[in-house]
């Protein structure tokens, strides 16, 4: 699209061009169409004599208002630290597609697959991120960076993991237990003192470093939740 139009403001609502000629057409405003939407738009513009190159001279209620790459962004205010952040693109109000991005976002499964497999975690662990992830408003991969990924991770139970390379020639090992301080979760990125674990016996959540009476030598069985760095131990 010319002039770096990616969609409309129009009637309340900021919308895809598919979108945005589809609820002209349904006000009553012939668009003829083409592949070139904001083009057909400007000529319906013409023959109802608004003025489409100056936005000021009309209200968006009467006629759609263009949105450019530079001036889509959604704000994100779910964010687990307090802040807020910003996507530079934003939702049609109509269909969801990303109006940069010029898709949608994928389901709540896809999402999980694409969290599970360019990250490498266990598949419940996934769901449980991406759906955190698109509660902050990180609904398509293209907007999810590692952090986020592994900031979500620590919210949620998970074995303490850690990788190392071993052998001749190299093979990675995952290790439930550290091999030396700070070691990092592979999942989280926490080390383990920032882990506690939930006893199986007495379900009471104890500190990774802390001795507890319950606690047995068998790997796998520790059901870890790293802890935030300002969260209480």
């Amino acid at each position: 699209m010319s002039g770096g139009v990616v969609g409309y403001t129009y009637a309340d609502d900021n919308l895809c061009p598919s979108c945005t000629v589809g609820r002209m057409r349904a006000n009553g405003i012939k668009v003829a169409r083409s592949s070139e939407q904001d083009e057909a738009i400007s000529r319906a513009a013409e023959r109802l004599g608004v003025d489409y190159s100056d936005e000021r001279s009309y209200d968006s209620k009467d006629f759609p208002k263009t949105i450019t790459s530079q001036q889509a962004r959604t704000e994100m205010t779910e964010l687990p630290d307090g802040g807020r952040g910003e996507i530079e693109d934003e939702q049609c109000d109509r269909c969801g597609k990303w109006v940069v991005l010029g898709e949608k976002s994928p389901t709540a499964a896809g999402l999980t697959r694409y969290v599970r497999d360019s990250y490498e975690l266990p598949h419940a662990l996934a769901r449980d991120i991406a759906g955190e992830l698109r509660k902050w408003g990180l609904s398509h991969p293209e907007f999810i960076k590692e952090e986020n990924v592994r900031q979500a991770a620590a919210m949620f139970p998970h074995d303490y993991a850690t990788v190392h390379a071993e052998g001749n020639p190299q093979r990675i090992e995952l290790r439930l237990t550290p091999e030396y301080d700070d070691d990092p979760c592979f999942y989280c990125e926490q080390p383990w003192e920032k882990h506690t674990f939930t006893c199986s016996t007495c379900k009471t959540d104890v500190p990774a470093d802390v001795p507890h009476s319950h606690q047995l030598p068998i790997e796998g069985q520790l059901r870890l939740r790293a802890v935030p760095e300002k969260a209480a131990l």
